[in-house]
């Protein structure tokens, strides 16, 4: 395999201080030293990040996706025109360069683009799927008597391995700088006489990959925390972050956005039925009790020594010692917490429970919200604070129990999905999500089960005896919570008409939440 060399200045940055860190898993003891170097963009931009591929394909949820983190076109695009043209015309797009050639200006990045090289054989998620670096790809860092040098396979070995539509992972990531490493493929390409300086880490890992983005985006408050969250979500899970309020404004703000996402989207039987300005309707629930309901579920953060993590967040390992992270973007969360609510409202439609058919009696069979009153009423435990509660709780603790059964981690619909969760980005994930088959059956299962198996009257619903008020009662206030949740958790666990794997993590959850 041919290969080229690219030369570089090693640059030692470690302290003694440093010697305390209390190193762990997945963030592991890094090397002591970093490079610094130059390397044309175009060159880059094949070894970084992406297989090379016609742009329109990136709304193709099926497609091979080479990066993952969030991406802005226009972004880039405004970069090539900057690279070309310089300012001001970079921000004049109506103006024709060659009718205004008194205005171009050189286009200097002069920043370096921060990248990792990863060994050949290292995997990594591409598109949902794992993939490798292949042997013939290998970028390596070496040693001669002339200094530090990175050796990269030639341009010919890179355009054979990718004309050969076999999937594989590029063998440098990209950690600060996407935007302008992907500039070249909106517009003029640059030529290998444009250089950008680099800073490259060696087999850094994702860990510290999270934590070098933060530190040099977040903390001097160049980006949203909750934008970082999302193009890093190994942020979701990091303890030094746990020291700070940061994590825990991230987690109201996204609750907040899947709160206004459930409150106004078309498809959501939430659609103006959550109250955000503090006013109380008997069948409607507050924004501030959605928020709560989202912290203590799907958002939380896993701590040591619990069975359940949140699914947007962090979740345990089958070892119970460490975390991972499901990697969704805030689209595709709404999106999930859209279609629990459309299983549930589909269950109650069905049902022929007997709390249901006594809540639709005592409606004389009207319709609320163009919902049946057992789903939206005012004697429903479905449209209560404890009720929401008990459907998100429920929810993230079986999937959080079983993700690889359900392969979520190859939910990925592409960078189609834009920044923020808006209708369109909804729509588009909720149309790729009907492609997760498992996953969707497991939604419906579960929702038929606690709709049919359990009582969601409230103590004060029409028609019920003493006895049955009384059990109904202990719903209510914050000891209600947990009751519910196991009285939800007995129900799947003992339900036959649920696949096995629903009810091994039903009981699995309640055999730990009766230990707590």
């Amino acid at each position: 395999m041919t290969s080229e060399r690219v030369q570089l200045i090693k640059v030692r940055q470690w302290l003694a201080e440093w010697e305390r860190v209390q190193w762990r898993e997945g963030l592991e003891r890094p090397k002591e030293n970093f490079y610094v170097g130059s390397i044309s963009l175009e060159k880059l931009r094949k070894l970084a990040g992406v297989t090379t591929r016609d742009v329109s394909q990136r709304g193709d949820p099926d497609s091979i996706q080479g990066y993952q983190r969030m991406h802005e076109e226009n972004r880039s695009k405004k970069i090539n025109r900057f690279v070309h043209f310089g300012y001001p015309l970079s921000t004049s797009q109506n103006l024709v360069p060659s009718q205004h050639e008194h205005l171009i200006n050189p286009g200097w990045l002069p920043n370096a683009i921060i990248v990792n090289v990863i060994p050949s054989g290292s995997q990594r998620v591409k598109g949902g799927r794992n993939a490798v670096v292949p042997k013939d790809l290998e970028v390596s860092i070496g040693e001669d008597q002339y200094g530090s040098h990175l050796n990269i396979p030639s341009e010919s070995e890179i355009d054979k391995l990718q004309k050969s539509g076999s999937v594989f992972v590029e063998p440098i990531e990209i950690i600060d700088g996407q935007h302008r490493l992907f500039a070249s493929d909106y517009g003029e390409k640059f030529g290998n006489d444009y250089q950008v300086p680099i800073v490259v880490f060696d087999n850094l890992s994702l860990g510290w990959q999270a934590y070098l983005f933060w530190t040099i985006n977040v903390e001097p408050k160049k980006i949203n925390a909750s934008l970082a969250f999302d193009l890093y979500p190994e942020l979701r899970r990091q303890e030094w972050l746990e020291q700070s309020e940061t994590i825990k404004i991230y987690q109201e703000h996204r609750s907040q956005e899947m709160a206004e996402a459930l409150w106004s989207h078309p498809q959501s039987p939430w659609k103006g039925r959550i109250e955000l300005h503090g006013r109380r309707k008997r069948g409607h629930v507050s924004n501030a009790a959605f928020i709560r309901s989202l912290n203590s579920s799907f958002i939380k953060k896993w701590n040591r020594g619990e069975r359940v993590g949140g699914l947007f967040g962090s979740i345990p390992n089958s070892d119970g010692s460490s975390t991972k992270v499901i990697p969704w973007k805030r689209s595709q969360q709404a999106a999930f917490l859209i279609q629990v609510w459309r299983s549930i409202s589909k269950s109650v439609n069905k049902s022929q429970a007997e709390w249901k058919l006594a809540i639709s009696r005592s409606a004389q069979g009207q319709l609320l919200d163009d919902f049946s009153p057992a789903f939206s009423g005012e004697n429903t435990l479905l449209a209560t604070d404890q009720g929401v509660r008990a459907v998100h709780n429920i929810f993230n603790a079986i999937f959080q129990d079983i993700p690889e059964k359900l392969d979520l981690m190859s939910w990925y619909a592409g960078d189609a999905l834009l920044e923020k969760p808006t209708e369109e980005s909804i729509d588009y994930a909720l149309k790729s999500f009907q492609n997760m088959g498992k996953a969707n059956e497991i939604i419906e299962q579960i929702s038929e089960a606690i709709v049919n198996g359990f009582d969601w009257r409230l103590s004060s619903a029409p028609g019920l005896g003493d006895k049955e008020k009384k059990v109904q009662s202990a719903y209510k206030g914050s000891g209600g919570y947990s009751l519910m949740m196991k009285e939800l958790l007995k129900v799947l666990g003992s339900d036959e008409n649920v696949d096995s794997m629903i009810q091994d993590a039903a009981n699995d959850v309640a055999a730990t939440l009766i230990k707590s």
